[in-house]
């Protein structure tokens, strides 16, 4: 039986880096989420901080009270800064599922080819195989007659 070569066998292996290069993305990109939300709990925990530094005390000059606020509203701007950061990453990730989807789809059907091209390489080699048989069969039958 003669061996079995699948003519796109390059083509789906390209198919399936390029599927696996975009989980690894993905993956990349959920790290980056992950990064920025322990930042964005980070920045709260200090603002709580600041709004406690300044219940505890008693008596605030004006100036203080100045920085707290500038303090704090920086704060805010950062956590802005990162709210929009966390939701174009979030639109990304979107975007690359997907692509993932996709190419996903595209692989399947590589390898839905590839079980048929199989099928059809196992009917071809069984009719090669009958008609051996069949010949093989033919000239026994005519030495014995």
């Amino acid at each position: 039986m003669a061996k079995f070569k699948y003519k796109f066998e390059s083509v789906k292996k390209i198919k399936e880096t390029i599927e696996k290069k975009v989980q690894k993305e993905i993956s990349l990109i959920d790290l980056e989420i992950e990064e920025v939300n322990n930042s964005f709990r980070e920045i709260l925990a200090e603002k709580e901080a600041y709004r406690k530094s300044i219940e505890v005390r008693t008596c605030l000059k004006a100036s203080e009270l100045q920085f707290h606020d500038d303090a704090e509203y920086l704060l805010d701007l950062q956590l802005e800064k990162l709210l929009d950061e966390l939701n174009q990453l979030r639109l990304k990730r979107e975007n690359k599922i997907l692509e993932l989807a996709q190419k996903t789809k595209e692989h399947k059907i590589f390898e839905y080819l590839e079980e048929r091209h199989y099928e059809e390489f196992l009917i071809d080699q069984n009719q090669i195989e009958q008609k051996e048989i069949d010949e093989i069969a033919t000239k026994k039958f005519a030495r014995e007659a």
